[in-house]
């Protein structure tokens, strides 16, 4: 494929014209044999041509069709990204007898790197893009498969929700989230991530294990204070979460029966740092996902600048000296009960 960061100013002109009669094909809903047999129909129709052969001149008509992935695609479609990828060498052309361009084979995913390119986005990391609680039903953002399919917003919950999708995200130049991609992760990423897992985990429980956290002063969605000075003398349990973290909903019903037995326990205090900001979005999510922690919003800059690394949901237990005394990374169906002996123990 074109490397498109090299790639300079294009020495081909695209002329569209507006009148050229050409059967219109629809490929929605048939199946992938179907269409393969329409391509391959198209393709003995035509005649493959090459920018050189054509003198450098590509004539287009508003009938020509470009095809991805298994998709006939619109001119609409993929304008904006043809001058980009019209010189990759894996894309084929096709012109009828009077050399107009009636057919656009696309290698996978130039399209997507074309708009990733000529839009200027930046890659971000699965962390970052973690740390953002991205809504999927914005209109605004795109995500995609490994096929270079797009997904709905209902399809890429699904899969993110998962936890079997790696994640390859871009921001434009404000740092504002455009589009994803999402892929299936293979065994080789499960023991790559395992490692990372281990690595991170050392390194939270050595800068957190028996020490204070850093100095805060949390706000909750009621506005009540905590501050070090404050929360000394009680046992503390903090939860650090985020909306579209689908373990952190999980818990939730686990986590509320843990509030409900020490609710006339004035010594034990249950915190809530989400990376999520206060407004009406939380406010309707938590309206339909009860959580009876102290809820903490805006709390990312404190999460992702002040202590290491972390995975969601992440537990923390304090004892009444403010010590950090038992971390908790991940979801597992026993929580409530990890988390329970160690308030009492710490009560004593």
């Amino acid at each position: 494929m074109i490397e498109l960061k090299s790639l300079k100013k294009l020495s081909i002109l695209l002329i569209f014209l507006q009148s050229i009669s050409f059967s219109t094909l629809s490929a929605q809903n048939e199946s992938p044999l179907n269409i393969q047999k329409k391509l391959d129909s198209l393709k003995t129709s035509l005649n493959e041509v090459t920018i050189m052969g054509l003198g450098g001149m590509v004539k287009l008509s508003q009938e020509t069709k470009g095809f991805e992935n298994d998709k006939f695609l619109s001119l609409d479609e993929f304008q904006s990204e043809l001058q980009l990828v019209i010189m990759d060498p894996e894309t084929k052309l096709y012109a009828d007898d009077k050399k107009i361009i009636q057919l656009i084979v696309f290698p996978k995913k130039a399209l997507i790197e074309a708009k990733i390119y000529s839009e200027g986005l930046i890659e971000i990391s699965k962390e970052d893009f973690n740390s953002r609680g991205i809504r999927f039903d914005n209109e605004n953002y795109s995500f995609y498969d490994s096929s270079n399919k797009k997904l709905t917003p209902t399809e890429a919950e699904e899969k993110y929700k998962s936890g079997m999708y790696n994640v390859e995200a871009f921001v434009n130049d404000n740092d504002v989230f455009k589009l994803a991609y999402l892929t299936k992760i293979t065994q080789e990423d499960v023991e790559e991530m395992q490692k990372t897992y281990q690595k991170q985990s050392a390194s939270f429980d050595a800068a957190l294990k028996g020490k204070p956290l850093p100095n805060f002063v949390f706000k909750d969605i009621l506005g009540n204070t905590y501050t070090p000075e404050n929360i000394k003398g009680k046992v503390v349990v903090i939860n650090f979460w985020f909306m579209s973290c689908a373990p952190c909903v999980e818990e939730m019903p686990e986590l509320n029966k843990l509030v409900n037995e020490y609710e006339n326990n004035n010594d034990v205090l249950f915190l809530a740092l989400t990376l999520d900001e206060k407004g009406p979005v939380l406010n309707k999510f938590l309206e339909t996902n009860v959580f009876n922690y102290n809820i903490i919003p805006d709390s990312k800059d404190y999460i992702m600048k002040k202590l290491p690394t972390m995975a969601f949901p992440t537990h923390l237990v304090l004892d009444k000296n403010s010590n950090v005394m038992l971390t908790l990374k991940g979801y597992t169906p026993q929580v409530g009960e990890f988390i329970k002996s160690s308030i009492d123990y710490y009560l004593e």
